[in-house]
């Protein structure tokens, strides 16, 4: 082999016995760039090893550790080198090699020229690896295998080194092509006899260093191009033509001119800005039909936004093409080349000025980088020089045009005019002794705002100001008459607009002198005139900004001085350079300190490391950044009144550094606040908030407490009541049917019957005056929970599907005993709008519009019930819009109250613009209301009168509670009433039209219970229990068939548990009374111990468990969650068998209470006081689901 080569010792291989190549294996090798077919077969399963997370692995590969991994495991029969048992000495030798080798090297072996490769290889490979490994080189290299295999053929006659140089080879980086270029150094491999038996090639990356020289080739050509043009047309030409030659760099290419200059109608302070297209490179003709021409500001379309853009900002503008804007940049715009990813616009500028842009497309294979930035920006400046040196051409042959024809014209003037054509830019006139105009050149037309057509009537005098006239006068009386001329400044009409520079004149220097004959008589005046307005308007910011700069540091020094805030300049050490009087007074200095960060020594402690860390990093970040620590020996008092609060000092200090070009510190500024008033008034406000949120979690328990002590007696007085009626209904049938039997016609039978009667009617009604109380006293601690929870903004609004008219009639049927006892009349309207409008499903919150509604036809049936005319008339109506109050016939009260954001679980709610407007009245013929008595009924704790309370009762908060939840619902409440006439009340509510829910969610237990026995299920319709209505119509027969449950033979066992005892014994007597096995616990664990004896193992589970749990929930020894939480963990451990349904009992109502006893385990929960009827039909729901 003629490789020699000197091997780091960290790059030897392991000895030849411990080499380990690649064994034989079947398997099946596809060549010629085909598929690899059961490409899993061909490496055999290699032990298993930490997977290298450097190496792109495709996952359908094995995984390997490195390339020597990967060696021993690969199928070599079914490669051009053969199994690897048969390689011989040179092949084995030049891999282990090649596997040592750190620099990236491929092996051509054998006649085939198989590629075998090393781990530095594998970046250049990327996805193919391991694919490749083994193949033929020509499959591999097919793009460039005509080189190398030349080189290689000769290689193997010539047995020298070979070199292959610029190879181009596109690799797929992140996704994209990328296009590389390498030099190959060819090394022979030979056997003992010098037979090559392969190369051994090192390629060496040189794509930097090509694309460079292909780049300042295109520069050079540019160069070369342009320096032949004579005007702006071939300076264009020249420009296309030189880049033309690199069409990898920009294969696509648009050369526009642009007059920066105003428009004969155009504003100063809006120029026109007109492109021409010039020519183009790789772009059909026929594509830029209709882009000649475009104007930057008022096309909108095209290229016109972008080249504004870059305009602009006066800098080279480079957009990707999934750039939206360039779905109009480059419409119906086709490459003929290769199609760009990346385009750039480049400002080509003349004397600081846009004279062309160039829309260029970027090579498609290389990313936009700085080296491309470079390339882009030497070809606008080589093309900037040519720019003014053409213009400067074309302006040379206009002016020689214009001498020329002068020359013909006036013979006399040539001589005059040959003397000054050299100071063509400069203004040139020429004048007879009375000031008219003999000759101008463009340059004193352009400065005087003149126009050369007028010349026959222009005077010198026109082309200045009204004040330089006098000026001007002198001037020319000092010429014709001494015969010598000056310069003096004037000032032109003409406006001066030059980028941000604009003042009302042009200023120019004038010089006149005057033109003698052979008679040494003044025969004409030359005047030459230069534009200064540029350096004029310069001098006067200058003299602006210097005058101003002066007050501005002596304002900004005067307030630095008497700023509050502390002020400070230190350099990168710390050595403060300036200080203010505050900064000094925060650390006690009399003068600024010698010393690096001298207020170290004045921070509290803990704090200094902090302060040093904050100084260190702005010594390498601008900033700005702040930081607030605590003074060390400073401390802060705030008195007021009798308190005193004192502490530490702290201050806010906020810096940012100023660097200079070099990197270095130039500066930092400090600025220094004290805020320990703010902290000490922080800490207050902490303090005053902890207290309020304590102060409110109070409340809240104050009223759960009130709430919780008033409901436990009023639950044993209900139930007292129920008791009472129902014992005095039975017994007085049966003493009297008694009595009835022993007495004869005409004893005193009779009228022990009277007596009997009268006193047992007398009991009932007593009993159902009791019962009446109850619920009185309920409603009132309800309407106190609700305004509670309206006051914390706990009131959630859920809407579900319902349908509104069958919610409102079913709801109205909780009051037909009340209206035939009173006998009034009530009708329910339904009206047209709702069958107009489709209303039929709605999304409605039924809990909070019932409340509204009961609210509203309690209070008509309480004001009704004494009026001569007895009616009630309930009308419901739909609307699209808002309804106006008189629409409703009435007058809203004022919001005061947001809508709040409904929470539903309620998805498919149809079309979302379905927004309707559900309206409610209610007008009754109660007595009516005065204009005072109306304008406080809606408030709280607010009556019509105070007679209102002893005549009707209340609380005064049911119309309030009705405001407030009608706002909640987006919508508003309002009445109409006067004395004599009776009342309306009307509202609406915002909601919106739904489909029907799917039957599953129809079929969900009742969501809340409301008074008057009244359920509401989960479609929101409103359920009344058969035992509530007749009880409340007088029919007391069903007490006798309910006494117990729907099967006496199947007595259902209750577990009662509760720590009031009267309330125990009362329920467990109730209970008893209809038919229910019955068994009491005092707290928690005595009901835990009760229902762990009936699950003992030497009892039957039928005779034993109990059916249902009763359980209040506020216990002492064990609470009634607890319990829950116990007998569900024994459950699921199976040391209690089944399921045993537990209802929570408790006086606490707020729905976070309730819901929570849910989540533990219970199977529902009934809030106290409660009737004996809903008790038990809630047991029956309970029981029948298990």
């Amino acid at each position: 082999m003629l490789i020699q080569r000197n091997r780091h010792p960290e790059h030897h291989t392991a000895p030849d016995d411990a080499m380990m190549l690649p064994k034989d294996g079947p398997s099946l090798l596809c060549l010629g760039g085909q598929a690899i077919q059961e490409r899993e077969e061909r490496y055999a399963t290699p032990p298993r090893v930490e997977e290298d997370n450097t190496q792109t692995s495709n996952p359908s590969q094995p995984s390997i550790e490195s390339i020597q991994t990967f060696f021993q495991y690969i199928d070599w029969s079914k490669s051009a080198v053969g199994p690897s048992a048969g390689w011989d000495s040179e092949l084995r030798h030049i891999s282990r090699f090649l596997l040592a080798d750190t620099s990236p090297a491929v092996l051509f072996w054998g006649e085939s020229s198989s590629i075998l490769y090393n781990e530095a290889y594998l970046p250049l490979l990327r996805s193919k690896h391991p694919d490749v490994m083994g193949m033929d080189a020509s499959e591999v290299f097919s793009s460039i295998w005509d080189q190398l295999a030349g080189k290689i053929s000769e290689q193997r006659r010539t047995r020298r080194t070979g070199t292959c140089e610029g190879t181009g080879l596109l690799i797929e980086i992140d996704g994209r092509q990328e296009e590389n270029y390498f030099d190959w150094k060819l090394i022979p491999v030979t056997d003992d006899e010098g037979i090559v038996r392969g190369s051994y090639g090192i390629p060496s990356d040189r794509t930097e260093e090509v694309i460079r020289s292909r780049q300042n080739e295109c520069i050079q050509r540019v160069c070369r191009h342009t320096g032949t043009a004579n005007s702006m047309k071939d300076l264009w030409r020249t420009l296309l033509t030189g880049i033309s030659y690199n069409e990898k760099d920009l294969p696509f290419a648009l050369l526009y001119s642009l007059d920066g200059q105003l428009g004969f109608c155009d504003q100063p302070s809006r120029p026109s800005y007109l492109c021409h297209l010039e020519g183009s490179v790789g772009v059909g003709e026929s594509s830029l039909l209709g882009q000649e021409y475009i104007d930057l500001t008022c096309d909108r379309d095209g290229f016109a936004p972008a080249m504004l853009k870059a305009l602009k900002h006066d800098s080279m503008l480079v957009l990707e093409s999934n750039d939206p804007s360039l779905q109009n940049l480059f419409n119906g715009i086709g490459c003929e080349r290769l199609s760009p990813e990346q385009f750039a616009i480049i400002p080509i500028k003349d004397d600081g000025n846009v004279a062309a842009f160039m829309v260029v497309g970027l090579n498609p294979y290389r990313r936009y980088s700085n080296q491309f930035c470079e390339f882009l920006e030497l070809i606008a400046d080589v093309a900037a020089p040519q720019v003014s040196r053409a213009r400067l051409s074309e302006e040379v042959a206009r002016h020689n045009e214009l001498a020329k024809r002068a020359q013909l014209d006036r013979r006399k003037s040539d001589m005059r005019f040959s003397r000054f054509a050299e100071w063509s830019i400069v203004g040139l006139a020429v004048s007879d002794v009375n000031g008219k105009i003999l000759y101008a050149n463009d340059a004193w037309y352009k400065f005087s705002g003149l126009s050369p057509a007028d010349q026959e009537d222009l005077s010198w005098f026109d082309s200045v100001v009204p004040e330089d006239a006098g000026l001007l006068l002198e001037w020319q009386k000092r010429v014709l008459e001494d015969k010598k001329g000056g310069t003096f400044q004037i000032r032109s009409r003409q406006p001066f607009r030059r980028g941000h520079m604009s003042s009302d004149h042009r200023t120019g220097i004038c010089a006149c002198y005057s033109d003698l004959n052979e008679w040494d008589e003044v025969e004409s005046v030359m005047i030459f005139t230069m534009d200064i307005s540029e350096l004029k308007w310069t001098e006067q910011q200058l003299i602006s900004r210097s005058k101003a700069l002066e007050e501005s540091e002596q304002k900004w020094r005067n307030y630095a001085e008497h700023c509050p805030l502390g002020i400070c300049r230190t350099d990168g050490e710390g050595h403060v350079e300036y200080g203010n009087k505050a900064w000094l007074s925060f650390y006690g200095f009399s003068k600024i300190p010698d010393t690096p960060q001298p207020w170290l020594p004045w921070i509290r402690e803990h704090d200094q490391q902090e302060v040093r860390d904050y100084f260190a990093y702005l010594r390498h970040n601008p900033g700005p950044e702040s930081i607030e620590f605590q003074l060390g020996s400073k401390t802060y008092t705030i008195s007021g009144g009798d308190n005193t609060v004192t502490d530490g000092a702290h201050v806010a200090v906020t810096g940012f550094t100023q660097f200079r070009e070099d990197g270095s510190v130039d500066h930092m500024n400090f600025w220094v606040m004290d805020i320990s008033g703010q902290k000490i008034a922080v800490k207050a406000l902490t303090d005053k908030m902890e207290e309020a949120i304590r102060s409110k979690v109070q409340q809240e328990r104050f009223m759960d407490m009130i709430s919780h002590e008033i409901r436990n007696p009023l639950s044993a007085v209900l139930h007292c009541s129920e008791e009472i009626i129902d014992s005095m209904e039975k017994s007085s049938n049966a003493l009297l049917d008694c009595i009835s039997d022993k007495s004869h016609p005409g004893s005193r039978g009779s009228t022990t019957d009277r007596i009997l009667r009268k006193q047992v009617n007398n009991a009932l009604d007593a009993a159902s005056t009791i019962m009446y109380c109850v619920q009185h006293q309920k409603q009132i601690v309800d309407d106190v929970l609700t305004v509670s929870k309206l006051d914390s903004d706990l009131l959630v609004v859920s809407p579900i599907p319902v349908q509104p008219m069958g919610l409102v009639r079913s709801s109205l049927k909780i009051f037909d005993a009340e209206l035939k006892m009173t006998d009034i009349k009530l009708v329910v309207i339904g009206d047209t709008a709702l069958s107009t409008l489709d209303v039929d499903w709605i999304l409605l919150d039924p809990n909070r519009f019932l409340q509204i509604v009961i609210n509203l036809i309690t209070n008509a049936i309480k004001f009704t019930k004494r009026s001569q005319v007895k009616k009630i008339i309930v009308t419901a109506s739909a609307h699209k819009h808002r309804p106006l109050e008189s629409e409703l016939g009435v007058e809203f009260v004022p919001h005061r109250y947001p809508p709040v954001t409904p929470v539903s679980d309620f998805t498919d709610k149809g079309d979302p613009q379905a927004d309707i407007f559900l309206s409610f009245s209610v007008k009754d013929t109660g007595k009516g209301l005065t204009k005072d008595e109306k304008a406080q009924i809606f408030n709280r704790f607010a009556q019509a009168s105070p007679k209102t309370h002893i005549e009707y009762g209340g609380s005064g908060l049911g119309l309030f509670i009705a405001r407030q939840i009608t706002e909640m619902l987006g919508g508003e409440i309002g009445m109409a009433s006067s004395v004599g006439s009776g009342c309306t009340f009307a509202f609406y509510v915002k909601t919106q039209r739904c489909i029907m829910p799917p039957p599953s969610s129809l079929s969900r237990n009742p969501v809340i219970r409301l008074s008057r026995s009244l359920s509401i299920t989960a479609d929101g319709v409103p359920s009344i229990s058969k035992q509530t209505v007749e009880r409340e119509n007088g029919d007391s027969d069903e007490s006798e068939n309910s006494s117990g449950p729907e099967h006496e033979a199947s007595q259902l066992k209750v577990l009662v548990v509760e720590d009031n005892l009267v309330n125990q014994k009362v329920l467990c007597k109730q209970l008893r009374n209809r038919n229910f096995l019955v068994k009491a616990a005092n707290h928690g664990k005595d009901a835990l111990a009760a229902v762990q004896s009936t699950h003992s193992y030497d009892e039957s589970h039928a005779q034993n468990q109990f059916d249902v749990i009763l359980c209040d929930i506020e216990m002492p020894v064990m609470d009634g969650i607890e319990f829950t939480k116990e007998v569900r963990r024994l459950e699921a451990v199976g040391e209690l068998e089944g399921h045993v349904p537990i209802l929570g009992v408790t006086a606490n109502v707020r729905s976070k209470q309730v819901s929570g006893a849910m989540e533990v385990g219970m199977d529902g929960v009934t809030t106290k006081p409660y009737r004996i009827e809903e008790l038990i039909a809630h047991i029956a729901g309970v029981c029948s689901k298990g």
